[in-house]
């Protein structure tokens, strides 16, 4: 099985709405994507198997508290998968 490799830029998590577009630009979300962590979740449980590595972890200062409801939304996800890992 081929697993799928995504980086996340998080300097480029600026806000709220420019992380949802540059996360469904990263992960090629459709055109229907929320933009918030329930679609986020959902959207990224559909992915085939992969690695989410997270870069200039930083960045998630521009973010305030919202930016641990987004490392949640990831970390449960990797709970629920076994193909599906954070780094």
């Amino acid at each position: 099985m081929e697993i799928k490799n995504y980086v996340i830029d998080c300097g480029r998590l600026t806000g709220k709405q420019e992380a949802h577009r540059y996360l469904a630009e990263v992960f090629s979300f459709p055109d229907y994507y929320g933009g918030n962590l329930d679609a986020l979740y959902d959207c990224l449980s559909e992915l085939p198997a992969c690695t989410v590595r997270l870069e200039n972890p930083w960045g998630l200062v521009n973010l305030g508290q919202y930016a641990v409801g987004l490392l949640r939304t990831f970390y449960d996800l990797s709970l629920e998968r076994d193909d599906f890992e954070l780094v």
